[in-house]
């Protein structure tokens, strides 16, 4: 992860918040200040503080860095990224190049180390998403990095969302959810996002902790070398009983198979 510190050139640089860049998935994602108004930040941010958005998605944060650089559509752009040593089109790079000035405004971008991100940001980045967990109905359970656990309905959540409509109304997609890098939120693809913040204020708390999901992973499931273990017998005969619909896999990989203890603890498969 990179990390820009946005300053206002024209106010002895102040602070306006931070620019984070993941370089596994190239997305970058903005975490204005709490004390800022909608006439310091970018225009293109202004919307999200009249709402209290302070914590900006990879889509806007993508599109301010945007404005920022050289468009993928400038007509000399070959000559341009060969003249500063890029073979191919680069947000990232282009935005080093650039201090990530733009004449339309006095916003410059300026590269710090992450232990430098200031405390309100550093608290605010350890509310975010640490892992989550499709259920029934539409539902999930979010574990995020405080500590706090939550189930959530994302029926509800998206209602009124129509970009929602294919996962809402397909289980399958529905639990194809991803966390956004950093744990800024959750996703189905870039578009269809929830951010943590909207999670943690549309959810219910959960008693069940994060650790308890991984002991309960660890200690009551079994991968098929271990089922055959349990059953005194071979691999191919857990394939056997697979097959025919005697013993049931809760995840089923190319590989192996993923089993319930219980399951095997309660039945006869001799």
């Amino acid at each position: 992860m990179t990390v820009f510190e946005i300053l206002n050139k024209a106010e002895n640089s102040r602070l306006l918040g931070y620019l984070f860049y993941y370089e596994k998935s190239r997305r970058f994602y903005a975490e204005l200040l709490d004390d800022i108004d909608e006439w310091e930040v970018p225009f293109i941010f202004s919307s999200h503080i009249k709402k209290g958005i302070h914590s900006i998605d990879s889509m806007w944060s993508a599109k301010f860095v945007g404005q920022r650089i050289i468009p993928p559509d400038r007509q000399n752009l070959g000559s341009i990224l060969k003249e500063n040593g890029l073979k191919v089109y680069d947000e990232y790079r282009l935005l080093l190049l650039s201090d990530g000035q733009c004449a339309q405004d006095d916003l410059r971008l300026a590269r710090i180390r992450e232990d430098q991100v200031s405390t309100e940001i550093k608290n605010r980045l350890n509310k975010k998403v640490l892992d989550v967990m499709t259920l029934d109905e539409f539902k999930i359970l979010v574990f995020f990095k405080d500590g706090k656990n939550s189930f959530a309905d994302i029926k509800k959540i998206c209602k009124d969302d129509p970009l929602f409509g294919n996962v809402t109304g397909n289980i399958e997609n529905f639990r194809n959810i991803k966390v956004s890098p950093g744990g800024h939120g959750i996703e189905w693809g870039e578009e269809r996002f929830i951010s943590a913040e909207t999670l943690r204020k549309c959810s219910d708390n959960s008693e069940i902790t994060y650790e308890d999901i991984i002991c309960f992973i660890k200690t009551r499931m079994t991968d098929t070398a271990e089922t055959a273990q349990m059953l005194n017998c071979s691999r191919q005969y857990v394939n056997q009983l697979t097959d025919k619909g005697r013993l049931s896999p809760v995840r089923s990989t190319p590989g192996s198979n993923l089993y319930l203890k219980s399951a095997l603890e309660s039945e006869s498969y001799s």
